[in-house]
């Protein structure tokens, strides 16, 4: 696995005692440490990108703040999950705007941190194998016809179990009403497109915080957008 740490120490962080990079380094990890400006990355990191970011922050929240916006602005690193790692007297000032994907607290200890990577790449990881979905966080079993999101039972009525697994099938393809409704249910399904919008509307609601995975495309239709694609249209 190749890590990318963002640090105020680059030059020597590998070899700090209880840090995020000398953790993971000793995990067996290619450890690539660059400083909070971002301004040093290796020139090959859109080939050999990393599979999580993670900001050394310790007492200085803002800071870290500050390195996690610039990572994401860097294209080939903008869907790559970032862990930040901060000390517990910072804790109280910590709340989603911080833009990490997940936190773990300074200083390191290296089971710790490799469990919360693990968990990080299962939930930002997809994949499709025998009857099972999972894109991100949400998990739809279609042989079981059961859905689930963060680990939550969805209870989904027959027709929105059909329309999740239908754009989960097909993440990033954006459809028109008229071919949901044709494709979805079928062109005898009693119902005009208004539907459509009245089964998205009930499921953003069910799936709570993860509603903007489905992503309304204005005067087109709808798709539904895997984690780490941008900003909602």
């Amino acid at each position: 696995m190749r890590a990318l740490v963002v640090t105020s120490n680059p030059t020597t962080a590998v070899s700090e005692p209880d840090s995020p990079a000398s953790a993971l380094n000793d995990l067996g990890c290619e450890v690539v440490a660059v400083g909070y400006d971002i301004d040093q990355l290796p020139e090959d990191i859109e080939l050999s990108r990393p599979s999580v970011v993670v900001v050394d922050a310790g007492a200085h929240l803002e800071v870290g703040r500050a390195a996690i916006r610039r990572v994401r602005e860097v294209a080939s690193l903008s869907d790559v999950p970032v862990l930040l790692c901060v000390e517990v007297s910072r804790l109280a000032g910590l709340d989603p705007e911080a833009g990490a994907d997940d936190f773990v607290l300074a200083p390191v200890v290296a089971p710790e941190l490799y469990a919360r990577i693990r968990q990080l790449d299962w939930r930002m990881s997809s994949f499709r194998a025998a009857g099972r979905i999972k894109i991100g966080d949400l998990v739809i079993d279609s042989v079981a016809v059961e859905a689930s999101f963060r680990g939550r039972a969805l209870k989904l009525p027959r027709q929105e179990f059909q329309l999740l697994k239908f754009l989960a099938e097909r993440p990033g393809r954006v459809f028109t009403r008229e071919q949901l409704l044709s494709r979805v249910w079928g062109y005898r399904y009693a119902g005009g497109t208004r539907t459509v919008d009245i089964h998205v509307r009930r499921l953003r609601a069910k799936l709570g915080p993860g509603s903007a995975m489905i992503e309304t495309v204005r005067h087109v239709g709808y798709k539904l957008r895997a984690p780490g694609t941008g900003a909602p249209t």
